[in-house]
């Protein structure tokens, strides 16, 4: 609006400028007198009616002028509302599906306690009665049962132990979110033997929770499509923080996808945890050159 208005001075100082200058150039030449006798020879034609004709067009001309000009400001300002109405929308819109994530997380958080606390301590205890049946026991039968059913336990709890790992990775909360990226790394490559080259700063513990557990899911996401779907060898982690923001980069060298290809959910979500952090994310890949994914977060101080 400011440049509008900047804009709108300099063409009326231009306007004015070229008035005088034409108004001293018509006066010198004595335009007006010249015109009132060429007029009284051809008084057939009505010439001397041309100055008010003129003077019509030039008032209706103007009349134009503003009411084009009232309408480009007010088509200016609903455009400014309508863009300022848009942003606030989408801050809101930011600012509930952080909300969300952060619900969810702590619901998960939750139920990694639950699962921990209840669940592992009857499997325990489930387990101990089981193991001191079969050793206790002198029926061939009733051992044999004994220890189908502690195999049966012992699943349970490496299945249990699992989900609470997937539900809240224990080693954010413990070590920090280096450690934790690092030791996702690792366990995530180690299902396919992929070779792993990390870079992580240490200047990433001091994310606060919620920018730490999203970029911990986000890294997660990145790897489990790796994992399953790119076919890959190598994977690189880099995560530093320059200035007032996290450049985040996962890079496999699989087979990669056409830019044109759709987007799996995997990436739809990664896509909505960086633009809920106000973040930017791009994605760079092509057939059998791989994929790198590249996150900018701002942090807030």
């Amino acid at each position: 609006m400011q440049r509008i208005r900047t804009q709108a001075s300099r063409d009326l100082a231009i306007a004015i400028i070229v008035i005088g200058i034409s108004s001293a150039f018509l006066i010198s030449l004595n335009v007006n007198e010249r015109f009132i006798a060429l007029a009284a020879k051809h008084e057939r034609w009505q010439l001397d009616e041309f100055p008010v004709v003129l003077l019509v067009i030039y008032i209706m001309l103007t009349w134009y002028s503003i009411r084009r000009w009232t309408e480009a400001r007010q088509e200016i300002t609903a455009r400014l509302e309508a863009e300022h109405k848009i942003t606030q929308l989408l801050a809101e819109n930011q600012r509930l599906f952080m909300l969300a994530i952060e619900v969810q997380e702590d619901e998960k958080r939750k139920l990694a306690r639950d699962l921990h606390d209840e669940m592992g301590q009857y499997l325990h205890a489930a387990r101990t009665e089981t193991v001191a049946l079969r050793l206790t026991s002198n029926d061939a039968l009733v051992k044999d049962r004994a220890t189908s059913v502690e195999q049966c336990l012992s699943h349970i709890q490496l299945s249990t132990r699992e989900m609470i790992g997937r539900l809240r990775p224990p080693a954010l909360d413990a070590l920090g979110l280096s450690a934790a990226l690092a030791q996702l790394v690792h366990q995530q490559c180690s299902i396919k033997n992929l070779h792993a080259n990390m870079d992580i700063a240490s200047e990433v513990d001091q994310l606060n929770a919620t920018v730490a557990m999203n970029v911990y899911r986000i890294v997660q996401e990145c790897l489990t499509n790796i994992v399953r779907h790119a076919n890959a060898s190598q994977v690189r982690l880099t995560a530093k923080m320059q200035a007032s923001n996290l450049n985040l980069e996962v890079t496999d060298n699989g087979d990669g996808y056409a830019s044109n290809q759709t987007q799996g959910f995997g990436l739809l979500g990664i896509r909505e945890r960086v633009e809920g952090l106000g973040g930017k994310l791009h994605i760079n890949s092509q057939p059998m050159h791989g994929v790198s994914i590249h996150v900018t977060l701002p942090i807030a101080h």
